[in-house]
């Protein structure tokens, strides 16, 4: 599950990547700065001598990252402690997905379910074959799996959030790190005019100016 979480990221990341590109390929000190933290959230920044920034969209993405693996896990563990009880208090067998636990945690027994569907003319929901049956043999043991289930959903739908956070770490991290970097570069035009000045004197002889530019090293 956490494989498919960081495809998405991925991705999401590689949508970006070729506005990213184009400014990189420009050779413009924002376009570079931009490309590295969208890669690698800090990077830029930690190239530009912006150490604490960087510490702290690191320190994001690795909370992120680490969120991300601890509901994951939590929300498998707890969806083989809701499919242990299922299998041990109402006889599931076999190998089921998602959708049939939700209405094994709905309902006392397979025949039930399907007599609801009978009278709703939903054929096509139906269970027939022999592994999807399921009898529990307590509501309190029905009601205990189905409470697990929505924990373990919630989890691993949480997951999802997480992820969404670390691409907008990563897209933070870069239009960041690009500001930055044009700052830098606005200021180290200003500061290559300081020393400069100019002398303008009057010419008789052509009725006119001479400017002169004169630089302190």
């Amino acid at each position: 599950m956490i494989r498919y979480r960081c495809k998405i990221v991925a991705f999401l990341l590689l949508l970006a990547l070729p506005a990213a590109t184009g400014l990189a390929r420009e050779s413009s000190p924002g376009g570079r700065a931009f490309l590295k933290s969208l890669l690698v959230p800090g990077w830029g920044q930690y190239d530009l001598g912006r150490k604490n920034a960087a510490l702290t969209f690191v320190g994001t993405e690795l909370l992120l990252v680490g969120g991300m693996l601890t509901m994951n896990a939590y929300g498998a563990s707890t969806r083989d402690d809701y499919e242990a009880l299922a299998t041990l208090y109402a006889g599931v067998i076999g190998d089921h997905g998602h959708d049939f636990y939700v209405d094994v945690g709905n309902w006392m027994s397979v025949d039930e379910y399907n007599e609801r569907r009978l009278q709703g003319r939903e054929y096509d929901a139906l269970y027939t074959a022999p592994e999807d049956r399921w009898r529990w043999d307590t509501d309190e043991h029905r009601a205990e799996m189905e409470k697990l289930r929505i924990k373990s959903d919630r989890a691993i739908n949480g997951v999802m959030f997480l992820v969404g956070g670390v691409v907008l770490n990563h897209l933070t991290s870069a239009v960041h790190a690009g500001r930055l970097a044009a700052r830098q570069k606005q200021g180290a035009s200003a500061l290559s005019l300081q020393g400069w000045s100019m002398d303008v004197r009057p010419v008789q002889r052509f009725k006119g100016f001479r400017v002169d530019f004169s630089h302190a090293f």
